[in-house]
């Protein structure tokens, strides 16, 4: 567990001709700011798309184009692996038009628009890393990526993280239609911008690839997004940030670290019938477990069979505020799990939510101890809808939203923890667990304290 104070000066910012105060959120303390392409004024976008394909033959600068496929690598495929590459320049620094060099970060999204292309719609995932290196006009998957350390089977993975030349993905996209906007959560990558930890190159937004060719660890199911040089603004990609320079209180919570041991986290499985208490329902303590699976039900007759069972966590750090300042409020605080590459079909296309657990629960609860049917149910009065994610690729972490709930704790609402389960999908997810022998990856709980109404 680390605590860190970050001190903020207040000043007030423009970003791409547009900076505003959050008036929903009603606090003074935090702005938000827009980048896009040809929208009040910012021009800094550049983005390209990257092929597998033909030395370089099927890529495109983003400007040339008003849209373009997306699609991940499968042994025989024709598209093979197109990555696509966006960078927001120079969205940094003191001068206007600019986020504060100093500013925390509370949320950052990553806005793209399916095409109305033939078959441009997906099931994902796809996801979002932070490009370690430059990219320009002349970039190519193979001339300027190479996995030849890590896979080198594949000679090149085009940007990826486990090859140095992008982050761990943080934020992704599942399943899209035709004409959809959707935004990917990359707020720990503006961040670290922000701070200087990582140089702005920008983003890629891939289906990702695990280490051997032949493992299918990755979406095949293509992708057409709308680039840069669509013709109306508004449907181009789009970077939304909301921040503060206000003082910023950080806490971090993760089994092991900093002699923090008070996460409990349990895996419960429906069992084959979700209704009725059965055999194959079971309760799962991971504590001395690397990985588990999620997955979602899916119903195979109205008797309760199911061709999908409910597996759901439930988890809950103890003691956060010996640490955390009870007397400040929560201004953001996320829960955040990391998908594995254990397995081929780690990733999913989700959606999976977080929820505020509002029953009691313990190490020996299963599925039929919840409600007046089986498993938890918003209706029920058992939890309460925190935050969804989805485009979960390899290794990718998934931050979930959980401001509310610790929030609530603070001002002393009982405390529960929270219960992540699939929210319309029978799609699996398998994760790192408390017990992982790799400290990194364990679930961690971050929580930033401010009074942002000052």
């Amino acid at each position: 567990m680390f605590n860190e104070l970050k001190k903020m000066l207040s000043r007030t910012a423009v970003a791409g001709g547009l900076c505003l105060s959050v008036a929903s959120m009603a606090l003074a303390g935090v702005e938000t700011a827009k980048f896009q392409n040809g929208a009040f004024g910012y021009q800094g976008t550049t983005d390209r798309f990257l092929s597998d394909r033909e030395n370089g033959a099927y890529d495109a600068d983003g400007d040339t184009v008003a849209s373009y496929y997306l699609d991940g690598f499968a042994t025989g495929d024709q598209f093979g692996d197109t990555q696509y590459l966006v960078c927001f320049e120079d969205i940094i620094g003191d001068a206007n038009n600019q986020i504060p060099a100093d500013a925390t970060i509370l949320d950052a999204e990553l806005t793209v628009t399916t095409s109305l292309a033939g078959n441009a719609h997906t099931g994902g995932p796809f996801g979002v890393s932070a490009l370690l290196q430059e990219f320009g006009s002349s970039t190519t998957y193979f001339g300027d990526f190479s996995s030849a350390e890590n896979a080198p089977e594949c000679g090149s993975r085009g940007a990826w993280w486990q090859d140095g030349s992008a982050t761990r993905p943080a934020g992704g996209y599942g399943r899209q239609m035709q004409g959809y906007q959707d935004s990917a959560t990359v707020t720990r990558l503006v961040q670290s911008w922000v701070d200087g930890t990582v140089e702005n190159y920008g983003m890629v937004v891939q289906a990702g690839m695990n280490n051997n060719l032949s493992s299918g660890a990755n979406t095949t199911d293509g992708w057409s997004i709308r680039s840069t040089g669509y013709p109306i603004a508004d449907q181009r990609p789009e970077l939304k940030v909301t921040y503060t320079t206000q003082d910023v209180e950080i806490n971090s919570f993760q089994e092991g670290v900093n002699d923090y041991a008070g996460t409990t986290m349990i895996f419960i499985n429906s069992g084959s019938n979700a209704l009725v208490a059965d055999d194959g329902e079971e309760v799962n303590d991971v504590s001395t477990e690397e990985y588990f699976w999620f997955d979602g039900i899916q119903f195979s007759d109205i008797e309760g069979n199911t061709s999908s069972p409910d597996l759901m966590s439930l988890i809950k750090f103890d003691g956060i505020f010996d640490q955390v300042p009870s007397d400040v409020p929560v201004a953001k605080a996320w829960i955040v799990l990391t998908t594995t590459t254990e397995s081929t079909a780690a990733q999913s296309g989700g959606p999976y939510s977080a929820y505020t657990m509002l029953t009691e629960w313990d190490m020996t609860s299963m599925h039929s101890s919840f409600g007046e049917t089986n498993g938890l149910q918003v209706g029920e009065g058992e939890i309460s809808l925190l935050d969804t994610q989805d485009g979960m690729i390899q290794g990718a972490e998934v931050w979930f939203d959980v401001t509310d709930y610790v929030e609530g704790v603070r001002t002393g609402a009982t405390d529960y923890g929270i219960a992540i389960q699939g929210n319309g999908t029978a799609d699996g997810w398998q994760v790192f667990t408390p017990g992982c022998s790799d400290l990194t990856v364990r679930p961690r709980l971050v929580v930033y304290s401010a009074d942002l109404d000052s």
